[in-house]
């Protein structure tokens, strides 16, 4: 009964937010105006909200379950709290993209900027690829390994980004606005890449729960009791990469998100991944759709890179976590 009080709870939280969230922004539009513009073709503020706002928020709430979730996954496979969905290099990967769009728009005068997303999704996933390739040893996949293979190629891409960075003359606000995130000016057509990923790998990793909650224990324990932990962790890894990267290359890097969204779901629903996928998935949506409305109001009318509200939410939340571990330790 506790638990479904729990549930009950963070549904009706997502329900009212994403209202409140609808209601926010440069023109005030009113709870029961909100709802009336989703039902109602002749509601005066219906293109705002179906225009607008709503592919926004939207994308806010897939790209937060989706970087909740993966995260979540990363952590019960790596069995280290402080793993986020970026781990094999995804944001790295995709922030250099995404600069070397903005620089050839630079220095050619083409509209490379249109193949922005394009571009970073491509390098997010090679980042994703080479460090799974890297890590490989003997047809396994070692933790220590991944996760020595994913801090190299991040630093290669990230050094390889703060060169464009220095070779750029114009358009470098907007290559730091988008280094920091930003949900601002997503589209219907925006929303396809980063859901269709996020059902793949919630799906998949769902099937997978009870693997993960075996290896989660020990990689060892789990093999002894039948679990294929190395197609386990390429299904989880390939697939978190594709929904993380489809997520960065729409909206930026958004930092956090999934590094301390699966603690607080841990921390209410406990550690059986069937229910922590899910409810991380619930709170990062929730978190995510928050911020979001923050960065819309605090520097109103200008905006606040949504990456900068979460910093300012997760920091705080990653030190605690530390102070934690040293305690335990």
């Amino acid at each position: 009964m506790m638990k479904f009080g729990k549930w009950l709870a963070l549904v009706t939280v997502f329900v009212v937010l994403v209202l409140l969230c609808l209601s926010v922004g440069s023109v005030k539009v009113d709870f029961a105006d909100v709802l009336r513009a989703l039902f109602d073709q002749t509601s005066k503020h219906r293109s705002i909200v179906w225009g607008l706002r709503l592919p926004r928020v939207l994308m806010g709430l897939i790209a937060g379950a989706s970087l909740a979730a993966v995260g979540a996954a990363f952590q019960g496979l790596l069995r280290n709290p402080l793993v986020d969905p970026y781990l094999l290099g995804v944001s790295s990967g995709a922030s250099f993209g995404a600069v070397l769009s903005i620089y050839l728009a630079t220095v050619s005068g083409f509209q490379f900027l249109y193949r922005l997303p394009t571009l970073s999704f491509a390098f997010a996933m090679i980042a994703s690829l080479v460090a799974i390739v890297l890590a490989k040893k003997d047809g396994t996949i070692p933790i220590v390994e991944l996760v020595l293979s994913g801090v190299m190629v991040s630093v290669l891409f990230s050094s390889a980004t703060i060169t464009l960075l220095m070779l750029l003359r114009r358009n470098i606000t907007h290559a730091y606005v988008w280094l920091f995130g930003s949900l601002s000016g997503m589209t219907w057509n925006d929303l396809l890449s980063p859901f269709v990923f996020f059902l793949l790998f919630f799906w998949a990793s769902l099937g997978l729960s009870q693997q993960l909650n075996a290896m989660a224990i020990g990689e060892v324990q789990a093999k002894i009791s039948g679990v294929n932990t190395e197609f386990v962790k390429l299904i989880v890894y390939s697939l978190g990469s594709l929904a993380a990267a489809s997520v960065v290359s729409k909206t930026g890097v958004i930092g956090f998100v999934g590094l301390i969204t699966p603690h607080m779901a841990r921390k209410l629903f406990g550690s059986d991944h069937k229910v922590l996928l899910v409810s991380s998935a619930l709170i990062g949506a929730i978190l995510l759709c928050v911020c979001d409305a923050i960065a819309r109001v605090i520097v109103s009318p200008s905006e606040m890179p949504i990456g900068v509200v979460t910093a300012f939410v997760g920091v705080p939340v990653m030190l605690v976590l530390l102070k934690k571990g040293e305690n335990h330790g």
